[in-house]
């Protein structure tokens, strides 16, 4: 069922135009330069990647989650309409924008796509580019090479709608990139995972701007969604309390919520944490990984007693 987006007013419509218009223009202009300069950073920088590994990565760092409309349970993709779009996310500021199209992604230049990606083009609401901004430059070619490998669905979305005077953030600016993610095996790794996975836009509380706050990452409580029954579901502490966080579970016993959703007391976690959809195709490696690097984390005594 589509989700109808409210409508701006006159003035906060012409400004969203407005705005749509400039990022239209520096798309374009982007695009150009770069088709004039493919062949070059083909060659240079985006040598041609593991399109297979791609598509796992398309599922672990969550772009066919956001970016694929749900059937009609509300739980399950649409396989039909994956990676096209339409997911619509409501904010706290009265804002609905919906996710993108991706399967036109295989028309437009390698250099592009990374900088889309990576949140160097234009402002981005939901999608987490700060945590993408600094993937491993071979995992970058691998998730583009099997972007490269999408037929376009072409279909309408509805329009996403900002409120008057709402600022809109900036892009986000380049960083160091590294060419290869952290050795396996490591903690290093498994902060890297923690981040390219969306871990941390989940579970991180963000400060009255929307930014993580760095000193309380992992803590819980940056995703809140109304529940129908009045209740608020918050993503959980995941830092290693063993009262409020994971510091009770087994290694197996927090691989299996990530994968299946089952707590060590057997309850089904929400489908909102997508374990159906994203984490359980996660490799035993890299769930290994995940886990080492949150046994690190310093315990915090953090509850979030809203869930039902």
């Amino acid at each position: 069922m589509k989700t109808e987006a409210p409508m701006l007013d006159n003035s906060a419509s012409i400004r969203y135009r407005g705005l749509m218009t400039s990022v239209l223009v520096l798309f374009i202009s982007t695009l150009v330069g770069c088709t004039e300069r493919s062949q070059h950073n083909h060659a240079v920088g985006f040598q041609r990647g593991d399109s297979k590994h791609g598509e796992y990565l398309a599922k672990v760092y969550g772009c066919v989650e956001c970016h694929t409309v749900r059937q009609v349970d509300g739980i399950h993709l649409d396989d039909k309409l994956l990676l096209a779009g339409g997911k619509p996310f409501p904010g706290p500021n009265g804002y609905l924008l919906y996710s993108a199209n991706v399967t036109i992604a295989s028309q437009y230049p390698e250099q592009l796509l990374d900088s889309d990606i990576r949140g160097h083009l234009a402002s981005k609401f939901e999608m987490p580019t700060e945590l993408y901004n600094g993937m491993a430059a071979d995992n970058m070619r691998d998730l583009i090479a099997y972007l490269k490998t999408l037929h376009p669905i072409l279909r309408p979305l509805p329009n996403s709608s900002i409120p008057p005077g709402l600022a809109l953030p900036p892009p986000t600016p380049p960083i160091p990139v590294p060419e290869h993610e952290p050795a396996v095996g490591t903690v290093e790794r498994g902060a890297y995972l923690a981040r390219v996975f969306t871990c941390a836009d989940c579970h991180s509380p963000r400060d009255p701007s929307g930014a993580y706050e760095p000193e309380h990452l992992f803590e819980g409580g940056g995703m809140q969604v109304p529940l129908p029954d009045g209740h608020l579901l918050i993503a959980q502490n995941l830092t290693p309390d063993t009262e409020t966080g994971l510091g009770a579970w087994s290694d197996a016993q927090i691989i299996r919520a990530v994968r299946n959703g089952v707590t060590p007391d057997g309850r089904q976690l929400s489908h909102m944490m997508p374990y159906l959809l994203v984490y359980r195709d996660m490799s035993d490696q890299d769930a290994a990984d995940l886990v080492r690097f949150l046994r690190t984390l310093k315990p915090v005594k953090r509850s979030w007693t809203s869930n039902p």
